[in-house]
């Protein structure tokens, strides 16, 4: 339980905030949101009374962490959307820099935070290519765009070690939630009648449900000797092909209609990787601590959300 302690949260109006806010609130924590559109994190948080404007190239925020237990990290630019101009950029420094001026913040504070959890991503294994390796925390990382972006991001966050405060990155894959994400993109091609598996259809698809990337955090983040990168993945990782079946099941869709990597690139650009270039990412780390899954199979968690 909360017990009157208090959790600040950046990024608070993305879905993993907003998760990680109605799970805390409900246990009796204090909340302090900070967030780049205050008017929409207070129509989504009327209960939360401090408030702050987030921008991590301001100093104006800073002070308000001091007196906090822990620090979410949830902030940066969407992913699962097509990159224009300078998107990428602003991909990158969003999260980036944005971590490292938070993890500096921490050390500043004068009653600093015992824990900093920021959430990273499994694409620091990289998506050049695929194979069937199986990838657990401790796997080599990637030596392309996504390999070095994602390590640049997690030094940020280390930072705060310097001064005490314990840092866990959990390597976020692709969290399943109806609302947002890249499950909303996958359903609207079923609803039209083109779903089915982006080719080759071998490659890996590994998942989580939204309430066990939320859970594996608050796991981590109540025992003391837990640190650094934590894979947030279902144990059942499945191809890509039979993640198109399990959807085409749970939603009464046709599944056969293979998706050309092609036309996966003209729809979202250069976060099509994720989706096609897919590695067998396990939560080693999450099952070593004593994680229990909700939905540890790909079946029930789509049965959970679609219901």
């Amino acid at each position: 339980m909360g017990n009157g302690r208090t959790a600040a949260i950046f990024g608070a109006t993305g879905q993993i905030g907003q998760a990680v806010i109605q799970k805390l609130t409900g246990e009796g924590w204090n909340i302090r949101v900070f967030a780049r559109d205050t008017a929409k994190s207070s129509q989504l948080f009327p209960g939360v009374k401090e408030q702050y404007q987030w921008d991590y190239r301001k100093d104006d925020w800073q002070e308000h962490l001091d007196g906090t237990d822990v620090v979410f990290n949830f902030s940066g630019a969407p992913i699962f959307q097509k990159w224009k101009g300078d998107y990428k950029r602003e991909i990158v420094e969003s999260r980036v820099l944005a971590t490292a001026r938070i993890a500096d913040a921490i050390c500043k504070a004068e009653n600093r935070p015992k824990v900093f959890i920021n959430g990273s991503a499994a694409g620091i294994y990289g998506y050049n290519t695929w194979n069937d390796d199986t990838v657990t925390e401790d796997y080599p990382t990637g030596k392309d765009f996504w390999g070095k972006f994602v390590s640049d991001w997690e030094k940020s966050a280390l930072n705060a070690e310097e001064c005490g405060t314990r840092v866990i990155n959990i390597r976020t894959t692709v969290v399943l939630d109806k609302e947002t994400g890249a499950l909303p993109q996958l359903m609207n091609a079923f609803n039209k009648g083109i779903g089915g598996p982006i080719r080759p259809g071998s490659q890996w698809f590994p998942w989580i449900h939204v309430e066990d990337e939320v859970g594996i955090m608050l796991y981590a983040m109540n025992i003391e000797t837990v640190s650094g990168p934590i894979n947030a993945s279902a144990p059942d990782v499945p191809r890509m092909r039979e993640f198109a079946e399990s959807l085409g099941k749970a939603m009464g869709k046709p599944s056969r209609i293979p998706i050309p990597v092609t036309i996966l690139r003209l729809l979202m650009g250069e976060v099509s990787k994720i989706l096609a270039n897919g590695r067998k990412v396990v939560p080693k780390k999450a099952e070593e601590i004593g994680y229990q899954f909700k939905y540890p199979e790909l079946d029930k968690a789509l049965e959970s959300l679609l219901k």
